[in-house]
C-alpha cells in the first residue's frame, strides 16, 4: 500500500471507530504514524483528504461499469436479470478496502453520505448514472419487444423507468438497514416485475 493509500485508509478507519467524519489531522497522523508535515506532503489540507475519500468510497460506489453489463448475453429475460442481479451483488460488497477485511459497507455510506451529498455535482452525477442505466435496461427491452419476448403496448421508457424504480427501492431499503440482503430481495421480486412487462399473447 503507498503512503497516499495509508492516509485514506487510516482516515477512513478513523471516521468508521468514531462513528462520524470529523477527524484531525492530528488524529491522522497518529493513526497512520506519519508525521503532519508529510500528510501536507500528499495532501493540501484535511478537505482534501476527505474529497479524495468520498471520490473513492462514496461516488465511486454508486457508479455503474455499463460496458461491462453488455458483456452479459442470453434473452433479454436473462440479461435483464442478471446485470441487476450483477449490480445488487457489487452494491452489497462495496467498494474494496485492502486495510479493512469485513465491514458492512452501509456503515461507510453512512458516515460519508452527509459530506457525499454536499460534494461537487453529486446530484448531477447520481442523475447522470442513474440515466445511463436508465438507457441500457431500454437497450435490452427495445431488443426483447423486436423479439416478441417483451410487450409492447408499454412505451420503452416506461418499461425502463419501472427496472429503474425497483433497483433503487431495493437499494433505498438495504441502505436504510430495513433489509439484510439485496439479492434475495430482488430475487423475489423479479419474476413479479417480468410479470408485467414479458409479452403474453
Amino acid at each position: 500500500m503507498n503512503t497516499k493509500q495509508l492516509i485514506l485508509e487510516n482516515t477512513l478507519k478513523l471516521m468508521i471507530e468514531k462513528r462520524n467524519s470529523l477527524i484531525s489531522i492530528r488524529e491522522i497522523s497518529a493513526a497512520t504514524g506519519i508525521a503532519t508535515g508529510g500528510i501536507y506532503h500528499y495532501f493540501s489540507n484535511k478537505e482534501e483528504i476527505y474529497n479524495e475519500i468520498i471520490e473513492r468510497y462514496y461516488i465511486n460506489y454508486y457508479r455503474f461499469n455499463i460496458d461491462e453489463l453488455r458483456q452479459i448475453t442470453g434473452n433479454a429475460k436473462e440479461k435483464i436479470h442478471n446485470s441487476l442481479a450483477e449490480i445488487f451483488k457489487q452494491k452489497e460488497t462495496g467498494i474494496k478496502i485492502e486495510s479493512i477485511d469485513e465491514i458492512d459497507y452501509r456503515v461507510i455510506l453512512s458516515i460519508l453520505t452527509a459530506k457525499g451529498f454536499y460534494y461537487e455535482n453529486t446530484i448531477e452525477f447520481c442523475q447522470t448514472t442513474i440515466k445511463e442505466l436508465k438507457e441500457f435496461f431500454a437497450e435490452i427491452i427495445e431488443e426483447g419487444q423486436k423479439n416478441g419476448e417483451i410487450r409492447q403496448d408499454f412505451s420503452t421508457e416506461d418499461i425502463a423507468e419501472s427496472l429503474i424504480i425497483m433497483f433503487m427501492g431495493i437499494q433505498y431499503r438495504w441502505e436504510m438497514y430495513l433489509i439484510e440482503d439485496m439479492s434475495s430481495v430482488f430475487e423475489d421480486n423479479f419474476n413479479l416485475q417480468w410479470e408485467k412487462i414479458r409479452f403474453t399473447q
